[in-house]
């Protein structure tokens, strides 16, 4: 996953105004304080710079954020091929 992973934590550091520190694959959505419209606002960001497009209800609250790199990694290297 290490590919975009860096890239992708820091559009959602700057997106979602969170302390990039925070931003910890083991820590749900939740706990760092990610709520749907910071996500959202990232989605956005990432579906521009990478060329993807991504389901509204692709990321559950309860997911971790690792989680959810993993899962945007997919969708980028999907978009690859």
């Amino acid at each position: 996953m290490a590919g975009h992973e860096e890239e992708l934590i820091d559009i959602i550091a700057e997106e979602a105004l969170i302390d990039r520190s925070k931003l910890v694959p083991s820590a749900t959505l939740e706990d760092i304080g990610l709520d749907s419209v910071d996500l959202v606002s990232a989605v956005f960001a990432i579906e521009e710079k990478y060329g993807v497009e991504i389901a509204e209800d692709a990321f559950a609250r309860t997911d971790t954020l690792g989680d959810v790199l993993a899962k945007l990694e997919a969708l980028i290297e999907a978009k690859k091929d």
